[in-house]
């Protein structure tokens, strides 16, 4: 992958919050959470999505309590209810207020676009982004496990830390006490995620050399044992893209900070230069979901080969896959020499 000729950013990092309690509650190494505190702690204020009191939806607020950031935390994978947050980031950079502006891309050069400048008092954090997917799905994917544990949720997250960062879950908590819990890619919501992207998704004007944010973090895919910034509980790429956002990240508190080199950091994170793919299968499922919901188009997208897999990983001993996980890899490893 080349990648010469897309790398404008001040510098590079992997690391995590200090902290594992913190760490564990935040989506991969909690950057944007330690960005977010680092601004309130100086006065200012954060704009980030949350979930709606009732989860049914995902929504800007504007903030500068640090209760609120346990709203922020975790990955939205929906389309976000703007509300009027331009308009409110506007009148506080006019009163003079420091604003972190968090969100995707597009959101955040949508932002730049309403004000007609950047300014000083802006700090933005871009997300890295796989294309959200339609914030019916999500609806639809909360109000069945209502139905199905016959109570209103009070705790949602797609990306719940079980023990340690991988595998990801998909987490719910009712309010008479009941829980759910599965791998996310296995529910309907994980594979409505994968399948049903937004069409100019699939052609974002906002990666590579366009980003356009002061910072931007995800989940350091491809960091392995042998990293320095390695941590099994989590960890973040951070790029930091103008020198304001290289001030802000070095400036953090009770945070891991470890320089890394562009090429590495987006070998296994191809969303930062390349746009999503469209899948085969969006088609088939988006009719399927506009005529029978979310479930029913689920169940009867999948492919057979995929049913088939669902279904070893469902009843085959873990240690057995791991055991045949090693024997490929041994093969393939026979067959090169």
């Amino acid at each position: 992958m080349d990648t010469t000729k897309l790398s404008h950013d001040a510098a590079v990092y992997g690391g995590y919050i200090d902290n594992d309690n913190k760490l564990m509650q935040s989506t991969s190494g909690g950057i944007a959470t330690a960005l977010a505190e680092q601004m309130i702690e100086a006065g200012g204020y954060v704009a980030g999505v949350a979930y709606s009191e009732d989860f049914h939806k995902a929504e800007y607020i504007i903030t500068n309590s640090k209760h609120d950031l346990e709203k922020l935390k975790g990955s939205k994978y929906i389309e976000t209810d703007k509300k009027d947050v331009y308009n409110r980031v506007k009148a506080l950079l006019e009163q003079g207020e420091k604003v972190l502006f968090i969100g995707l891309p597009c959101t955040v050069a949508a932002i730049y676009s309403f004000l007609g400048k950047r300014e000083e008092n802006l700090l933005t954090c871009e997300l890295i982004c796989h294309g959200p997917t339609s914030a019916k799905v999500h609806e639809e994917y909360v109000s069945y496990l209502e139905e199905k544990y016959n109570s209103k949720i009070a705790e949602f997250s797609v990306r719940h830390k079980k023990h340690e960062w991988l595998p990801t879950y998909l987490y719910a908590k009712f309010v008479n006490g009941q829980e759910f819990e599965k791998p996310f890619y296995s529910t309907e919501y994980g594979f409505a995620f994968s399948v049903l992207g937004r069409e100019s998704c699939y052609n974002c004007r906002f990666r590579g050399d366009r980003r356009c944010g002061d910072i931007m973090v995800g989940d350091f895919w491809g960091a392995t044992e042998n990293d320095e910034f390695w941590n099994k509980k989590g960890v973040s790429v951070i790029f930091a893209e103008t020198e304001k956002g290289n001030k802000a990240v070095k400036a953090l508190k009770g945070v891991k900070l470890f320089q890394t080199t562009f090429e590495k950091a987006v070998a296994s994170n191809p969303m930062v230069i390349k746009s999503k793919a469209k899948n085969p299968q969006r088609e088939k499922f988006s009719k399927l979901f506009e005529e029978k919901g979310l479930i029913y188009a689920a169940k009867h997208s999948v492919s057979l080969s995929n049913r088939i897999k669902n279904f070893a990983v469902k009843c085959i001993p873990k240690p057995m896959i791991s055991f045949a996980k090693k024997v490929i890899r041994y093969n393939k490893l026979r067959k090169k020499k």
